[in-house]
């Protein structure tokens, strides 16, 4: 009895917490005795969880708004995920007053959970410790000899490299052929080039390609690319390793970070990978670890600041929004930062509208920003055609395939509907649909939202998961008459691929996790108050996420996955000299 009255309250919060989550095991396993043994495990390790860990919990009110509006977006998610609305949340009296329970429920866990991570982050542990101050005597050198041999392993198994849709794609478009890029837009006659992925890094692609196939061996080219990459990665997470060293972060936390990017295998499988995303992030890290040296060491090379934020607008159509939406905070303090921003933005205008169409260089389509007003069309189009004015249906058919908008419509995935957009629309035309778009929005709030949210719940909601790494041979290449092809150790990849399988939901998988990875973003920058521009790249590129065209995308949120692990020490060492 002592113990009931004692711990009444953890016990309720127990309850409270297994309400907000008993339903997941129901979904998932569709044994009824294992469900329910796995059940009373759970409420078991929440009240242990509560007993040993809820002693005097207090947090500062920003923590508990980000707290509240974490809960929430799980409930939310989880009636997204079942019923593609929000009903389970706001569809009745009943809904509310149980979402309000699940609400609480996440609170309370949550609330301890970052009540301890933040007293952990402000605690200063870096202790002497003989081998590791004997290993980071040369940490750059230590830490690119280790990645070099972890990423081997990738790239002997997976020889020549691995590649994707776009990759093949950017391959045939130096290669002379037609691609479904032209069929997107009206291109410049007489080339096949295209900037839908950024020129750069196809001009590098292919060029690696060409040396290949000049010598009848097209898989010599793609390894020669995958060994310039792989390289260029490994430099800069070492360099990443030297910088958090001299900046005497926490040695213990950074060898751990060092060991993580050696043997979780999604760090390995997008050195070979040939996506534009591997670069762009490894230049994007540098772009985040040059704008920490400038706000919290006060030094700054105008020189390398223009290079790295020329090289990350370059190899990231939307890369330059990252870098001036960052350079515009660091004026009040350095005020010769605007004419890096006006140096910038010319050469940005001069690449793509000078230089890129001399080079027979056709630009992107409009449609690439339009996911979201399209997926909130297609939506509309589904549930309320007969609704919809004939003169409205001619002006959006005038975009858009009308006729197939409703079977297109795919709530997770923009393209099949804006792969249909009509490239010979005019600018009037366009303008035309906009305003039908917008009066549809106060008209069918709901369905734009539903449709919003249903394109973009895994970025808040940790439950719906997807695929994480390419490792399949990608067959656009063979059947366009290449010989691209892995090597006969195919047991050894299984193996891999098994491998990487494992880590996803291990506990180490966590930090692969997409809303986890948001979440646990937004905390560290909340927490962190002074001087934490750097972290301005990273919550920009979650923001982009959000308009992507893609739920779960996870290409969309490796660079966010990089600078989370590699700066992950920088923020904590200035969270420790802030509580100090």
């Amino acid at each position: 009895m002592k113990v009931f009255k004692d711990n009444y309250l953890n016990i309720i919060y127990a309850i409270l917490s297994f309400i907000s989550i008993y339903k997941y095991p129901l979904l998932y396993i569709k044994n009824s005795n294992l469900c329910y043994l796995i059940l009373l495990i759970l409420f078991l390790l929440l009240l242990i969880f509560y007993i040993k860990l809820n002693k005097n919990i207090k947090l500062d009110n920003k923590y508990k708004i980000f707290i509240i509006l974490m809960s929430f977006m799980f409930v939310l998610g989880y009636s997204y995920e079942v019923t593609r609305t929000s009903s389970l949340v706001f569809g009745s009296l009943k809904n509310i007053l149980i979402s309000l329970l699940k609400i609480s429920g996440y609170y309370f866990f949550f609330q301890v959970l970052i009540f301890y991570f933040i007293k952990f982050m402000q605690k200063d542990y870096n202790k002497s410790n003989k081998f590791l101050d004997n290993f980071f005597k040369h940490p750059f050198l230590y830490s690119f000899l280790f990645l070099s041999i972890s990423y081997s392993i990738f790239i002997i198994l997976y020889y020549p490299g691995i590649i994707n849709y776009d990759n093949a794609n950017q391959i045939k478009e130096m290669m002379g052929m037609h691609t479904r890029y032209l069929d997107a837009i009206n291109y410049i006659k007489g080339s096949t080039l295209t900037n839908f992925n950024p020129i750069v890094h196809t001009f590098l692609i292919g060029g690696f390609f060409k040396i290949g196939y000049y010598f009848n061996n097209v898989n010599l080219g793609i390894f020669l690319y995958t060994l310039f990459q792989v390289l260029i990665v490994i430099s800069i997470y070492s360099y990443t390793i030297n910088f958090c060293v001299k900046r005497n972060c926490n040695k213990l936390i950074v060898f751990i970070i060092l060991i993580l990017l050696g043997i979780i295998p999604i760090f390995g499988y997008y050195s070979i990978t040939l996506v534009k995303d591997t670069l762009y992030t490894s230049f994007l890290l540098l772009f985040s670890l040059k704008i920490y040296e400038i706000t919290n060491m006060n030094k700054i090379n105008y020189f390398d600041l223009i290079l790295i934020s020329i090289l990350v607008c370059l190899f990231r159509n939307n890369g330059i929004f990252i870098v001036i939406i960052t350079l515009v905070f660091l004026i009040k303090k350095y005020y010769k930062v605007s004419y890096v921003i006006v140096f910038i933005l010319l050469f940005y205008f001069s690449f793509n509208n000078i230089l890129l169409p001399i080079l027979k260089v056709s630009g992107t389509s409009i449609r690439e920003v339009l996911s979201i007003p399209f997926q909130q069309t297609a939506r509309v189009v589904k549930l309320k055609d007969a609704s919809i004015s004939l003169n409205d249906k001619l002006i959006i058919s005038k975009i858009l395939d009308y006729d197939n908008l409703a079977k297109d419509y795919n709530e997770n995935l923009a393209d099949p509907v804006k792969n249909k957009f009509n490239k010979d629309s005019t600018k009037e035309e366009l303008k035309d649909y906009l305003i039908v778009w917008l009066k549809d929005m106060f008209k069918y709030p709901n369905i734009y939202i539903d449709a919003f949210i249903n394109n973009v719940s895994g970025y808040f909601y940790p439950f719906l998961n997807s695929w994480k790494v390419y490792h399949k041979l990608n067959p656009k290449l063979p059947e366009a008459g290449f010989n691209y092809h892995y090597n006969k150790l195919s047991f050894e990849r299984d193996l891999m691929h098994n491998y990487e399988l494992i880590i996803e939901v291990s506990p180490v998988g966590l930090i692969l996790n997409i809303a986890i990875l948001v979440w646990f973003s937004i905390l560290l920058f909340i927490m962190h108050l002074n001087n934490k521009l750097y972290l301005i790249p990273n919550i920009v590129s979650i923001i982009f996420c959000f308009l992507s065209p893609a739920n779960t995308y996870y290409r969309y949120i490796y660079p966010t996955l990089i600078l989370v692990v590699l700066l992950f020490p920088l923020i904590k060492k200035n969270l420790e000299e802030k509580t100090n």
